[in-house]
């Protein structure tokens, strides 16, 4: 009988078949010759062997389990999605809605294939600058003191005051100083005298910093045998983006139980563009304040 001689470099399926495995470190003269020769699956270790990325849903006619080509339908989708904030398809749609202090539908998705929203705060003061006023048109006959309203300057760095007074009678002084508010002790602390006034006229102080810190108001003196008429405006400058009023002027956006504790913060001034898919709802609450939101379709 004769015998059936195989190469040592190959091996033999039980179908019978010779595969040659891969070439032993000893015998390099044909990779020397040829180049490297690529390495059988079966000898490339579990871990290191080329694997697809793929959907893992299983449709009809598909196998599921790892490996295949990628869900590239998925993908355009999610693409689709992605560009709906940002690209134009039908047409700029634009709304105004009052939230308050109780939660508000705003937004109810029902579009099947979804469809991108921008939200936006125009609500307080928005920018690097501020601008108020600490007392309108007041009449003092002394002797008497008045003190105006706090001012929140977190947000703020610096800030300028402008006095106008007209003398009805006597020649003062009116001190007009700056308070700032303690942190510690709640009360307030004078920093620096802003008006010495003894006549009619107009006045400007710029304080830089001082005082400006978290809260600010203004204390007025008049003396015995003096009246006086006077405005006191100011400006605040080198500020933050948003409001001095922080979250009084702050939308919350969420689901149907959203609150000003749990909502997703849109503070003044500032826009959020989401995609909604079907059957999505986005509600609204303020802590407070009625406020108004702009909603965009895109």
């Amino acid at each position: 009988m004769k015998q059936r001689i195989i190469d040592p470099r190959k091996m033999l399926t039980p179908a019978g078949y010779a595969i040659e495995r891969a070439r032993s470190l000893g015998q390099l003269d044909s990779e020397f010759d040829n180049g490297p020769k690529p390495l059988n699956a079966r000898d490339v270790p579990i871990d290191l062997r080329e694997r697809y990325i793929r959907d893992n849903r299983v449709g009809a006619g598909e196998v599921g389990g790892p490996g295949g080509p990628p869900d590239f339908g998925q993908m355009a989708r999610d693409i689709h999605s992605i560009a709906g904030v940002f690209v134009l398809r039908r047409g700029l749609i634009g709304r105004v809605e009052t939230i308050t202090s109780t939660p508000t539908l705003i937004i109810d998705q029902r579009e099947l294939d979804g469809r991108g929203y921008l939200l936006l705060n125009p609500a307080g003061v928005v920018g690097l600058t501020a601008v108020g006023t600490l007392f309108s048109s007041t009449n003092l006959v002394g002797a008497t003191t008045s003190t105006s309203g706090s001012v929140g300057v977190a947000n703020f760095k610096t800030a300028r005051f402008f006095v106008n007074a007209t003398f009805n009678a006597g020649a003062g002084p009116v001190t007009f100083d700056l308070q700032s508010l303690d942190p510690a002790s709640g009360t307030y602390i004078t920093t620096q005298t802003l008006f010495n006034l003894i006549a009619t006229g107009a006045a400007y102080a710029d304080v830089g910093t001082n005082g400006i810190d978290t809260d600010f108001r203004m204390f007025v003196t008049v003396p015995v045998g003096t009246t006086i008429t006077f405005t006191v405006g100011y400006v605040l400058k080198d500020g933050l983006e948003g409001t001095s009023a922080g979250v009084s002027q702050t939308i919350f956006i969420g689901g149907a139980g959203v609150s000003s504790v749990s909502g997703y913060p849109l503070l003044a001034g500032k826009e959020k563009p989401l995609y909604l898919m079907e059957n999505v709802q986005l509600w609204a609450v303020t802590a407070g304040p009625s406020l108004s939101m702009n909603i965009f379709e895109l």
